[in-house]
């Protein structure tokens, strides 16, 4: 967070996507995706992000506001990525008189109680709506959300011995059919909010585990989606049991093992044979 003082009165200002507010989020978006680059953005954003009115803005010398127009170029780096869950929930509308308006629930920050089958197919969802043409991509965004948003569990006991900390349902893949129609009036700002969440958690696991990442895009090429489903058959049986057991596993865990035996397979290959 930085501060900023204008006159009597003082703001703290975000420096990341993960110190923003779920308001800020959706109104940063809406701006960055919804206008052109004009001379003017730079300065909306700064608007939205420090809480000061446009007009006061505006009105300050032309070389304090070259100071603080910097603040907001964070929005645009690739340096900065959203990971904490600014997007918990979501309500969906009901969509006849006997269907109520309920709300969903996602993963939290990082995708830290993610499953591994739940993530392959929110991933491979996530690939096929930014390769699709236009017509088909926002079914696929809306069987991207079904997978990572779902009803809490009837009954959640934070002290229950088998609490694991989330409090939606267990991922099936034969609720998606389903599901995924009720996801289609989710207002457009935010599922692109969730799609940039989602993006900025991808890339962090990029960062956590290169070799998994870097050993999916060698095998398949980078203009074609990393199959986790052959890595899921090729897993179970091992260290994590049947498919199914294997897909219930936390993501991080299971793409811990993977990334271990990438570098241990590079090591192994690399090594000269000694005689």
């Amino acid at each position: 967070m930085e501060t900023l003082q204008i006159g009597a009165i003082t703001k703290q200002v975000p420096s990341t996507w993960n110190e923003m507010t779920r308001k800020q989020l959706l109104r940063v978006l809406a701006e960055l995706y919804g206008a052109s680059e004009t001379n003017g953005y730079r300065l909306r954003l700064l608007a939205i992000l420090t809480g000061f009115r446009l007009p006061l803005l505006s009105a300050l010398a032309p070389d304090v506001l070259a100071q603080l127009l910097p603040l907001v170029d964070f929005t645009t780096s690739e340096d900065h990525r959203l990971t904490a869950q600014l997007v918990p929930t979501l309500r969906l509308p009901g969509r006849h008189r006997t269907e109520p308006a309920t709300t969903v629930h996602g993963p939290r920050a990082s995708l830290s109680n993610a499953t591994f089958g739940e993530f392959i197919f929110a991933d491979t969802f996530f690939i096929q709506y930014h390769r699709a043409k236009a017509q088909h991509r926002a079914t696929y965004l809306d069987k991207f959300l079904a997978v990572l948003y779902r009803p809490a569990k009837r009954h959640v006991d934070p002290e229950a011995a088998d609490w694991n900390g989330d409090v939606r349902i267990p991922f099936n893949e034969y609720h998606l059919e389903q599901r995924t129609p009720r996801l289609a009036p989710v207002p457009a700002l935010e599922k692109l909010a969730v799609l940039t969440w989602y993006r900025g958690c991808r890339a962090q696991l990029g960062l956590e585990f290169p070799e998994v990442f870097a050993a999916a895009e060698e095998i398949h090429g980078p203009a074609k989606a990393p199959e986790w489903d052959r890595v899921l058959r090729k897993l179970s049986g091992g260290a994590f049991g049947t498919v199914g057991e294997t897909a219930g596993q936390p993501l991080r865990l299971v793409l811990a093992e993977m990334h271990d035996a990438a570098v241990e397979y590079n090591r192994l290959k690399t090594q000269k044979p000694s005689f």
